[in-house]
C-alpha cells in the first residue's frame, strides 16, 4: 500500500470500527428507532452510509458504476439489523481493496462529478476526504441516535 494512501485507509477503518462498535449490542427496536422531530433512524442511516461510500470511493474514484439511488436509501420500513451490518461489511471491504491499489497520483487525479445541482472539476483526494467527513458526521448521528433509543441507567428510561 501507498505510503500516502495508508493513513487514509486507517481512517476509513476506524471509522468503522467505531460504527461497528455502536451498532452492535443495538436489535431491531433501536435500530427502527426514529426521535419524533427527526426523520432518519440508524438503519437508515448504515444503509446511507454504505451506499454514499461505494459511490464517492467505488464509483467516483474507483470507476466502479453504482447506479446509485440515493432517494431509496432513506425510505422508511421496517429494517432488519443484521443485513444492514452485513452490507455495510461489504461496501467497507469494497472500499478498502480499492485504496489499497491507489496511489499518490491516482490521488492528484482530476475527476467530474455531478454534485450539488451541476457538474464539478474534483481531485480523487477529494472525493475520498468528503466520503470520510460524511461518515463521520453519521457515525456522530448514530452514537446520539443510540443514546436516545436505548434505556439511560440515570434516568431508567428512555430519553
Amino acid at each position: 500500500m501507498d505510503t500516502i494512501t495508508q493513513p487514509i485507509s486507517q481512517v476509513v477503518e476506524l471509522l468503522h470500527e467505531d460504527i461497528f462498535k455502536a451498532v452492535e449490542p443495538l436489535g431491531e427496536t433501536e435500530i427502527n428507532w426514529t426521535h419524533p422531530q427527526l426523520s432518519n433512524n440508524i438503519g437508515i442511516l448504515l444503509r446511507h452510509i454504505a451506499a454514499s461510500e461505494r459511490y464517492w470511493i467505488g464509483e467516483v474514484v474507483g470507476g466502479r458504476p453504482l447506479h446509485r439511488k440515493r432517494e431509496t436509501e432513506f425510505e422508511h420500513e421496517q429494517l432488519q439489523k443484521a443485513p444492514l451490518v452485513e452490507n455495510l461489511r461489504r461496501a467497507h471491504a469494497e472500499v478498502q481493496e480499492l485504496l489499497r491499489s491507489l496511489t499518490a497520483a491516482d490521488l492528484a487525479a482530476s475527476i467530474e462529478v455531478e454534485s450539488r445541482g451541476g457538474t464539478r472539476r474534483l481531485t480523487k483526494a477529494w472525493a475520498i476526504v468528503h466520503s470520510i467527513q460524511h461518515t463521520a458526521y453519521h457515525l456522530g448521528q448514530i452514537q446520539l441516535f443510540k443514546k436516545m433509543a436505548t434505556p439511560s441507567t440515570t434516568t431508567g428510561g428512555r430519553r
